[in-house]
């Protein structure tokens, strides 16, 4: 697991899991809570505990970062996206 975004706006932490696979997303965590983020288009899956407010955060996040995120799953692995 890579930490792409640590303890950034709000508290969330972005982070790629190294043996994961396409589509290229991302999994933000603060605290217990946690949601898988599809990247293009974003899209949210797993959801577990963020609410909307939240969830509009970690968009604007990762909008922010896009892209450093994209940067760190190329180097990663290429053939993931």
């Amino acid at each position: 697991m890579v930490t792409v975004l640590y303890r950034q706006r709000h508290g969330f932490d972005v982070r790629i899991f190294t043996r994961e696979h396409g589509p290229a997303h991302v999994h933000v965590f603060r605290g217990e809570k946690s949601v898988k983020v599809n990247l293009n288009p974003m899209r949210f899956s797993e959801n577990k505990g963020f609410n909307n407010r939240e969830l509009k955060r970690i968009r604007e996040l990762l909008n922010d970062h896009m892209a450093l995120i994209i940067s760190e799953w190329d180097r990663l692995d290429p053939e993931k996206r």
